[in-house]
């Protein structure tokens, strides 16, 4: 892929200094509530701040409106939320409860409390937070009602809203984001508006994609911002939070980042003095390419699946055109329904002699393939190349 200068304003620190990444375009996209989505967008990275980024123009607002319409979370396992696997011993966990079991073992919640879940989509944040500090006054936000119902019925939730966070009344002890930030397209104004709706001992939680553990990321339509650990904990400082505890191992292929309250925010992000990081921006756009000429190669081998039915399995079926024949998913809710008109089967129901690609980054896909291979499953498993 060439390089090539094309300057626009970042919509982190807003520098006129974002370089256009070249190639993105000849990417299949996806959608953040893992459905397949057509070829656009644009890819950028900010010369003074660092930060990876789409374009936001009114082609991104007019995508943006089509996905939410029809948004459908964890529409794979009917609603209930995502379970995490540990990487060696396969035992799962729910994500919240995984991420919150983190929480409570570094930072000290006092017994009874307010809890603010911005983008709480249909309370699976809440709902864990309830079964383990059932004394805190719970409330969620959202873009609509869709959930209303289902969020108000949560044990301990005193209120559902869908106006702007900062509007919701009162103070809160406890704020959290999960995977919200990513979708926000002026994220440095939100936080900063966030900022007072914080007690001055109370924590911010806020949980993103890491783009440099997982490529995969920089696919999905509906992210605006791809963070790494620099990007997103200099964007926190300059909205007055001084960074707690920073984490890329709570949750596999995500960074987690707790803030607090200092005296005072700054204007906007500080630039960077380092080099830029559209190298390896682009060597990941290389990777994914990599990632579906893998894919191309193995759909031609016969029974062919694809390993989970998240965001990098449902890239590749579009790009592959559905040349897959089946999912194959650890987690239970999920398996024996069905993902892009193909099943989903448990590892133990993969037929004999099947193909599985298991298109995650490296490091995950190798323990996952271990994992198989020690329960001496009857398929013939692959993993990507190392980036």
């Amino acid at each position: 892929m060439e390089r090539k200068s094309n300057l626009k304003r970042c919509h982190i620190c807003d520098a006129l200094a974002v370089e256009t990444v070249p190639g993105y375009q000849m990417f299949h996209r996806v959608t953040s509530d893992c459905k397949p989505w057509p070829r656009g967008g644009q890819l950028g990275v900010c010369q003074a701040c660092g930060c990876v980024q789409k374009a936001i123009d009114h082609v991104w607002h007019r995508e943006i409106e089509q996905i939410y319409a029809a948004y459908s979370i964890y529409h794979q396992s009917d609603g209930n939320e995502q379970v995490i696997f540990d990487r060696v011993s396969g035992r799962s966990s729910p994500r919240s409860t995984r991420l919150l079991e983190h929480l409570q073992a570094r930072i000290t919640l006092p017994e009874q409390g307010r809890l603010l879940d911005v983008g709480c989509g249909n309370g699976a944040l809440l709902r864990s937070f309830s079964a383990l500090m059932p004394s805190w006054s719970l409330v969620g936000t959202e873009l609509n009602d869709r959930y209303r119902a289902i969020v108000e019925d949560i044990q301990g939730v005193e209120g559902f809203y869908t106006c702007m966070p900062e509007l919701v009344p009162g103070r809160f002890n406890l704020i959290t984001m999960i995977h919200v930030l990513e979708h926000i397209p002026a994220p440095a104004e939100f936080l900063s508006k966030l900022w007072s709706k914080l007690e001055p001992d109370g924590y911010l939680v806020i949980e993103v994609p890491d783009c440099l553990q997982n490529p995969f990321d920089l696919l999905i339509a509906d992210h605006c911002t791809h963070f790494t650990a620099s990007t997103i904990t200099e964007l926190l400082r300059s909205a007055g939070f001084e960074i707690a505890l920073a984490a890329a191992d709570w949750i596999p292929k995500e960074l987690t980042i707790v803030g607090t309250k200092t005296g005072q925010q700054r204007t906007s992000p500080q630039q960077r003095s380092t080099p830029s990081p559209l190298d390896v921006t682009v060597k990941s756009l290389q990777w994914l390419e990599s990632v579906l000429a893998t894919a191309r190669e193995l759909s031609t081998k016969g029974n062919f699946g694809l390993f989970g039915t998240s965001i990098a399995a449902t890239w590749l079926f579009g790009e592959l055109e559905g040349r897959v024949d089946f999912f194959v998913d650890e987690d239970l809710q999920r398996v024996g329904r069905t993902h892009m008109e193909r099943p989903i089967y448990h590892p133990s129901e993969v037929p004999a002699g099947s193909c599985v690609f298991i298109a995650l980054p490296p490091k995950l896909a190798e323990s996952i393939q271990a994992r198989m291979q020690r329960a001496k499953f009857g398929f013939d498993c692959h993993v990507p190349i190392p980036w």
